[in-house]
């Protein structure tokens, strides 16, 4: 696998023929500016030496009016292990933005 949406598909437990063997998850909340943050930075480690960096930073406040609540989500390729992973990195401002451009890599695929 040499799509960096096919490691992503797999870490959103999406059917994929990738394996992952291990992975670690650190959560961490502060303060900024009186508004709660919270981030969590995952490592998955796959069964072909492939290693994933996911990382998701929101805040805590709440906005009905929003269809996708707004936040930041970024995949780094940390470990290639012999692959060669395209995009090596990708970044999005919210859950919809990133369905949206996993189901266009999923067309132009497959």
């Amino acid at each position: 696998m040499n799509n960096l949406s096919s490691y992503i598909h797999c870490i959103q437990n999406q059917s994929s023929v990738l394996t992952i063997c291990q992975h670690s998850t650190e959560l961490n909340r502060y303060l900024d500016d009186g508004i709660e943050i919270s981030e969590q930075h995952s490592l998955y480690h796959f069964d072909n030496g492939v290693v994933i960096s996911y990382r998701l930073e929101r805040d805590d406040t709440l906005d009905d009016d929003q269809q996708c609540e707004e936040c930041w989500i970024s995949y780094e390729v940390v470990e290639q292990g012999g692959q060669r992973i395209r995009p090596a990195s990708k970044s999005f401002y919210n859950a919809c933005q990133q369905s949206f451009w996993l189901k266009m890599q999923t067309f132009s695929v497959g």
